[in-house]
């Protein structure tokens, strides 16, 4: 058996907890752990912190107990990390009753962080009595002690966030007389726009609480008995207000002292800087909660967060076959501050770092929709998109908030909506159908938002013109910000056309019925388009060389886009590049070779294969069937599909396929294209399968064998390139030259991944555009899932998951419980149909739905992508009837629990 790996954690609140629970729960790799805690407490419950005001036990707040660290073997050591020493791999540590060191082989650093105090005179809580922080149990101990105290009646809270607000309500609690001092203009700025924080002003104002806004400390003045007044600035006037205690809360710094003194690499506000496995610069150091900064530059300061990457972080550590990524996190926040329901929630971080819910109507391509009747404010930010749908961004509601939840899921889902949904969402659950009607016939219309017109214009050159490319463009000309002059770069023949509908050609033999634009919409946008094939990039000249039919030129760009694409892999095989009756199955002029080969097999077998059982593969073989050939597919793997189905689901395809006349191979190594000798034709293909050779008469053979990026281009002018190939590319879809993007099938997201799809491809352009147009939206790209729907020869079929881990760790092939940690799975095969879900199971007994399986059985398809992409935790009854469909009768659903023996 394996050594346990030695994982040491720094730090034991309420996110280094969470780690633990996620890390004691199964792994695929022996660990021992131990915890290094400060505090003299175990974990407590931050969030419910000042609750602590009424029950005043800190057992009400703990999170676990010695017993239950005992039982999962974790031993905790109460002192102080005081060194990391990275080049021994030992942390040296100083407790009131121990001090040592500890070796390690995995160090976290889980220290959270410490309350931001301002530099101001007379501002400090370990000189005068009476200024207190708000950040732990002894914080509160102390605050409770003086607020008994004789004669102190008066207090003021430093910042009016959410942590101060909570501080405000204990005070007010306490029998207080309190004012809420906030340097900003508004209550909760970090959260709301103007209208809802004023709204909540005039909420908190009317039950008792004195709020200054604006307002600038210039000092605390104390005696021998405590704080006594605050020295404060507003509008160019000093005045003084009296307090007998005084609470700060500022906001927060990373505790990240120990990463400083072992010069670890640091975000640029602070904290250590991570990767999306948490991983710092040094391979075997992470941080997660408050002390990780993601991408260097977010530091969150919210529960969530720091729990979705200790879940991240327990697959890094313990199961890396998983392979967990963290692709940040969203602020969304509900909660009911001195009885005012507030909720604030987005897509993602972006939308409070660039404070998208302040956005007006027609800025940066939004549209904003909202309500204020009353005591209730909903706003919620859309995105308009190119198709003419909508994509909810976030929002902000003061006491309407009981649809919270349901439009956090639509917003992280990125779910496109149409027609009144927006208006209806707006309203929220409750509207009358007068206010609906109002909203969409509206007496007055806003005006335009930007004159363009004298913007200078940007030169962007679009390399390749493929259906991302298109997308790209059709979004490019939604922006803004940026006035654009755009030139495309066409290698093929034809405009952008349908490359996922390219079967039906076979149909209609139409290039029109495929074309996804036309010259006169190019013509009318403004886009040049130039039918050549581009030959280099000079980078110090910032000037792409091309040649065409029509000649040869260069042309100058200002950001250079590639969306070059890909060109199907050809495997080694003797025969197969340079036989003739062998074709690829990627252009239309592909597929009109293919008809016209067809056309002319007269031999007796009309036989044709395809190389490849994945989508494309049965594709092409249905489209040979259609041509009325006897067709055969060969697949290398054990099943079909191997990419998105388990084996029993490329079983169940395989014979539904085979019903239809095709003949599949599984297991196949094909050996060598056998041709005439005369002709140099195509009369055979060689191929092993379980193990014994075959030879098979063929008059037409089909390559299908998957894709590589076409990064020639990149690769001749020194860009970064990925390790798999494709342009290496950050979130904004920027290569390693500032001034150089890629997009689809060419790009490489973090240097590792290449989408083959048209979904993640459609995603980047959005954000491509973004970045090029309207760069105050802030938008970043972290990643796809490869979800996919698909009818195959009459066979309906599905693979979703949450993130493009589930697929990476091939998660989606796994058949029982347990066959990685923590994995739960549960399956219907039943007449044709089959329904495999794989769900996680959760520290408090909850299940997470990482994605699933389906055959046949696809009605509630998105439904299911919704649930996964969400991370909504699944309670009692949940799991099992996502996994028996919308269809299954009640009776079916009992006969599924075991019986109890009486």
């Amino acid at each position: 058996m394996a050594m346990p790996k030695r994982v040491v954690i720094i730090g034991h609140g309420p996110v280094g907890h969470i780690l633990l629970e996620h890390l004691v729960e199964g792994t695929e790799v022996p660990l021992e752990l131990t915890v290094i805690c400060e505090e003299p407490h175990l974990a407590y419950n931050r969030v419910a912190m000042t609750s602590y005001f009424q029950h005043r036990s800190a057992s009400e707040l703990a999170m676990c107990s010695a017993e239950w660290l005992v039982e999962k073997n974790v031993q905790v050591i109460f002192a102080r990390a005081t060194q990391i020493q990275r080049s021994s791999r030992r942390v040296t540590y100083e407790g009131p009753l121990v001090r040592g060191e500890i070796e390690y082989d995995e160090l976290v650093l889980a220290t959270g962080s410490s309350p931001f105090v301002p530099n101001v005179s007379g501002l400090t809580t370990d000189r005068a009595p009476g200024i207190f922080l708000y950040r732990t149990i002894e914080d509160m101990e102390a605050i409770l002690a003086r607020a008994q105290q004789k004669g102190v009646r008066k207090a003021a809270v430093i910042g009016g966030g959410l942590l101060g607000l909570e501080a405000a309500k204990a005070l007010l609690d306490l029998q207080m007389k309190v004012t809420v001092l906030e340097a900003a203009p508004t209550l909760m700025s970090a959260q709301l726009d103007m209208t809802g924080a004023e709204l909540l002003r005039k909420r908190l104002m009317k039950i008792g609480l004195d709020i200054e806004t604006q307002v600038n400390l210039q000092e605390v003045l104390s005696n021998a008995s405590g704080v006594r007044f605050i020295r404060l600035e507003k509008e160019g006037q000093e005045s003084f207000l009296e307090v007998d205690l005084l609470i700060i809360s500022c906001g927060i710094r990373p505790r990240d002292e120990l990463a400083r003194q072992c010069q670890l690499e640091l975000g640029t506000r602070g904290g250590v800087k991570v990767d999306g496995c948490l991983r710092s610069s040094d391979p075997h150091i992470y941080a997660v909660g408050e002390v990780a900064s993601y991408e260097s530059g977010m530091v969150y300061g919210l529960w969530k967060p720091g729990s979705e990457q200790a879940e991240v972080l327990a697959g890094t550590l313990g199961s890396p076959s998983a392979g967990l990524r963290y692709h940040g996190s969203d602020l969304s926040t509900k909660l009911k501050l001195l009885g005012v329901n507030v909720a604030s929630f987005g897509a993602n971080a972006e939308f409070w770092q660039h404070r998208i819910f302040d956005c007006q109507d027609g800025q940066a391509n939004w549209c904003v929709r909202s309500v204020l009747e009353g005591n209730k404010y909903r706003k919620l930010v859309f995105r308009r998109l190119p198709s003419g749908g909508r994509k909810l961004v976030g929002g902000i509601l003061v006491e309407s908030v009981e649809d919270y939840q349901s439009l956090c899921d639509v917003a992280r889902c990125g779910r496109e909506l149409w027609g009144l949904e927006t208006v209806v969402m707006t309203h929220g659950p409750r509207a009358n159908p007068g206010q609906i009607e109002d909203m969409v016939y509206p007496r007055d219309f806003p005006a335009p938002v930007l004159d363009m017109a004298a913007m200078p214009a940007v030169r962007v050159v679009l390399v390749g013109y493929g259906p991302v490319g298109h997308v790209l463009l059709q979004n490019l000309v939604e922006q803004r910000e940026r006035r654009m002059a755009i030139t495309v770069l066409c290698e093929e023949p034809h405009l952008a056309y349908n490359r996922v509908a390219m079967t039906s050609y076979f149909q209609h033999r139409s290039v029109c019925e495929l074309a996804m634009c036309s010259p006169d919409w190019l013509q009318e946008k403004n886009i040049q388009v130039i039918f050549a094939r581009a030959t280099s990039i000079k980078r110090s000249h910032k000037q792409v060389t091309y040649e065409g039919p029509s000649g040869s030129g260069e042309v100058g760009y200002d950001e250079l886009v590639l969306a070059t694409g890909s060109a199907p892999f050809v495997p080694p095989v003797p025969g197969l590049a340079s036989t003739a009756g062998v074709f690829l199955y990627r252009t239309i002029e592909d597929m009109d070779a293919i008809i016209a080969r067809a056309g002319s097999a007269r031999g007796t077998t009309r036989r044709a294969a395809v190389v490849g059982g994945g989508l494309l593969g049965l594709e092409a073989a249905k489209a040979l069937l259609d041509l009325g050939l006897e067709t055969h597919v060969f697949e290398s793997a054990p099943h079909l599909m191997p990419s998105q189905l388990d084996s029993v689901a490329g079983e169940l395809l395989k014979k539904q396929i085979e019903s239809l006349g095709c003949v599949v191979h599984v297991n196949v190594q094909l050996q060598e294209v056998l041709s005439e000798d005369s002709s140099g034709e195509i009369c055979a293909a060689r191929y092993l399968e379980n193990e014994s050779e075959w030879t098979l008469d063929l008059e037409l053979l089909v390559v299908s064998c998957g894709i590589r990026p076409r990064d020639e281009l990149a690769r001749g002018c020194d860009l970064d390139l990925g390790e798999r190939g494709g342009v290496k590319v950050d979130d904004f879809l920027r290569s390693s030259d500032p001034h150089i993007y890629a997009v689809g099938e060419v790009a490489s997201h973090e240097g590792g991944m290449v989408y083959g799809l048209w979904k993640p491809g459609s995603e980047q352009a959005e954000v491509l555009a973004s970045t090029l147009g309207s760069p105050s939206a802030g938008l970043r790209y972290h990643g796809s899932d490869l979800s996919t729907k698909l009818k195959l020869m009459g066979v309906n079929v599905a693979s979703f998951g949450e993130s493009a881990a589930f697929w990476h760790g091939k998660t989606y092939q796994v058949l029982h419980d347990d066959e990685k940690p923590c994995i739960c799975v549960r399956s219907v095969l039943e007449e044709g149909c089959y329904r495999k879900l794989i769900f996680k199971r959760m520290p408090g007994g909850s299940r997470k739905l990482l994605g699933g399986i389906l055959v046949n059985s696809t009605d509630d398809y998105h439904a299911l992508c919704d649930v996964s992409r969400c991370g909504k935790e699944l309670w009692g009854l949940e799991p099992m009837v996502l996994v028996e469909g919308p269809r299954v009768v009640p009776g079916r659903l009992e006969q599924s629990f075991p019986q109890a023996r009486l």
